[in-house]
């Protein structure tokens, strides 16, 4: 099954509605019940205080109770979805530290666990996105998760089951299936799940403890009638009981949405992984090695609330949040699923696969527009050669906290000795002359690679960059844009760089960064987008005549009739603005934005190196990850 990284980002937005929808059901039964119960209490208490007793008729209307009964539970099920959700949206490192992952360190890591690191690594450089943190939880289970809001803020978490049972194409197979969850938008529709359940579970926790201290009180006042406050304990117990009730009903049913709207993402998650890897062998041997492991977990209760967003089931539950094993593997190798044995295989054999196609080009800027967000066995290749061409020391500076901001100000450095040195004297006061030259020095090493090749490091070095503080961060940015700004223009290399920084680590420290507009139709951003054809058309190529077909070519592709913006108007420093607008559009409109500029682009059947650097800062910059593209 082909995915399309765009409509599933779409799909993604889409179901979290349906969940809104689901949501609302489950709040609107809550307050009906809450109402009825409260109605009842309240004709009990008149009848009780009416010398006619049963005579008094009912009434089962009451817009005070149903206020009040309103706001209890927007404040209970709504605030506690809210506030759950602000917990994990800073970032899925807290979803791993709360399931007792401790942050792998290449520097520290044992042979398996630099194992995992490297499959991540080249993973993410494949994918055209930073690498992600990775957290090892310590279960002899074989498991794995994504977790994040975004893919800025995304971490990797794997068991140690897995490390030590799985081997690198199983491994490499595991860590595909959780990028397609990152790509796929599933962690953010993830988090909103658990908020869901969350709140709806505070309803009954309420309940229990409104039970607990009435059953305590009736105890020490046994002797207590109607009149000295005993109705009022028995109406309090009753609307404990109610709500601890309300509450398993309401968990009940977010635990039925959490099982069916993750179910169906797990197949199109393993059908992914086997389009990255094109080896239905390994994700196929990971999930019969879960099948055949006789292992306990040691995961906290906690994971329940995960459940959903792990590679396989975490935790026992009355439903499950994944499709059977045998189902998966059916589906993965295309075998009967009565022929399908758990005997762990652990060769790493590629099992023959006729559902995709052999190979995909890495050498066309089409394509990887096409495959954003799905990168193949030839990228994950490109990226492994790519990575083991690169001196050693590189590799492990970017892996330091430190020496990986040193690596990236390397990048900005021009080749022209008395411009470096001019570069350098700007930021003097912020570095000491050790640190100067490790950046020489990184700079000499990193010199015989194109600006392409350069690119990926920015995404190694970023987890690394972002263990700084806020204020380290803006301290950086400043040196950062020193270099850039020293020579009194600014080189698309250079745009490209600080724009995936400010975006990647902006996004992490920057409130201002985080902040979306509400959806606009492409119609609406047409100014936008002829303001980034221009760009694109300006940039590849000096003559009049071609620029004006190169936009032309663009704006056919819209279907737009928009004349070309002048260029004093299309700098680089207007097209960062431009493109903060257009991330207001949906994917789908996001994926004709790019092919009008690679129309732009192809116009003349010639692509040169800066527009592929302009085209993947574009696509960046509008959360559309690009494949490697190495030519």
């Amino acid at each position: 099954m082909a995915m399309n990284f765009y409509e599933h980002q779409d799909q993604a937005r889409r179901k979290t509605g349906r969940l809104i929808v689901f949501f609302s059901i489950a709040v609107f039964l809550i307050i009906a019940a809450l109402y009825a119960t409260g109605m009842i209490l309240l004709n009990w208490f008149m009848a009780s205080e009416s010398d006619q007793g049963s005579a008094l008729s009912i009434s089962w209307w009451n817009y005070k109770v149903l206020l009040g009964v309103l706001g209890f539970t927007i404040l209970v099920v709504g605030g506690g979805s809210l506030v759950r959700i602000g917990q994990l949206s800073s970032g899925g490192s807290v979803v791993a530290e709360s399931l007792g992952g401790t942050l792998l360190d290449h520097a520290g890591a044992r042979p398996e666990e630099r194992r995992l690191l490297n499959v991540v690594e080249e993973m993410a450089i494949a994918s055209g996105v930073p690498v992600p943190p990775v957290y090892l939880i310590d279960d002899s289970t074989i498991n794995a998760f994504a977790a994040g809001y975004k893919s800025t803020d995304a971490v990797i978490g794997v068991t140690r089951g897995s490390i030590e049972h799985l081997s690198r194409d199983q491994l490499q197979g595991v860590i595909a299936h959780e990028y397609s969850h990152i790509f796929n938008g599933d962690m953010r529709l993830n988090i909103r799940l658990i908020g869901v359940i969350f709140g709806l579970l505070v309803m009954g926790m309420i309940g229990w403890q409104l039970v607990r201290i009435m059953a305590y009180s009736g105890t020490s006042r046994r002797s207590s009638s109607k009149k000295d406050g005993g109705g009022a304990l028995i109406a309090i117990m009753i609307i404990g009981l109610v709500l601890a009730a309300l509450g398993f009903i309401g968990t009940f049913f977010g635990r039925l949405i959490q099982a069916s709207v993750s179910r169906q993402r797990e197949f199109l998650a393993d059908s992914s992984a086997v389009q990255y890897t094109r080896n239905p062998g390994g994700i196929g041997g990971a999930l019969r090695a879960i099948a055949g492991l006789d292992a306990t977990t040691a995961m906290p209760p906690l994971a329940t609330e995960y459940n959903h967003m792990f590679f396989s089931q975490a935790m026992k539950s009355v439903f499950a949040t994944h499709p059977p094993l045998p189902e998966r593997i059916s589906r993965i190798e295309q075998v009967d699923v009565d022929t399908i044995s758990t005997d762990v295989d652990t060769t790493s054999e590629p099992v023959p696969f006729a559902g995709f196609s052999a190979q995909v080009s890495t050498a066309s800027l089409a394509n990887a527009v096409e495959v954003a967000g799905t990168p193949g066995a030839a990228e994950v290749a490109s990226a492994e050669t790519l990575l083991g061409s690169m001196p050693a020391g590189i590799v492990e500076a970017s892996h330091d906290a430190w020496s990986a901001r040193l690596l990236i100000l390397a990048l900005l450095l021009d080749d022209d000795q008395g411009e470096m040195t001019r570069q350098l004297s700007s930021i003097k006061s912020s570095l000491d002359e050790g640190h100067l030259d490790a950046i020489r020095s990184f700079h000499a090493s990193i010199a015989g690679m194109s600006h392409v090749q350069q690119l990926p490091l920015i995404d190694m070095c970023m987890p690394s960059l972002s263990r700084m503080s806020r204020e380290q961060y803006e301290l950086y940015m400043q040196s950062v844009e020193k270099l850039i700004k020293s020579d009194g223009q600014v080189s698309l290399f250079e745009w490209t760089v600080h724009t995936v920084l400010k975006k990647h680590l902006g996004e992490r420290f920057d409130p201002e960064v985080r902040r979306r507009g509400r959806p606009r139709g492409l119609k609406t951003r047409m100014e936008s987008v002829a303001m980034v054809l221009a760009t694109v058309s300006y940039t590849g190529s000096e003559d009049t005549g071609q620029r004006r077909d190169a936009y032309k070519a663009g704006m056919d592709v819209l279907g737009g009739t928009r004349s070309m913006p002048a260029a004093s108007d299309c700098t680089l420093r207007t097209l960062r603005h431009t493109l903060q607008k257009l991330k207001e559009v949906s994917f789908k409109d996001r994926k004709i934005i790019l092919d009008a500029c690679l129309a732009s682009i192809d116009h003349d059947g010639q692509t040169t190196v800066d527009e592929s650097l302009l085209l993947r800062g574009i696509a960046d910059s509008l959360d559309c990850p690009m494949p490697l593209v190495l030519s």
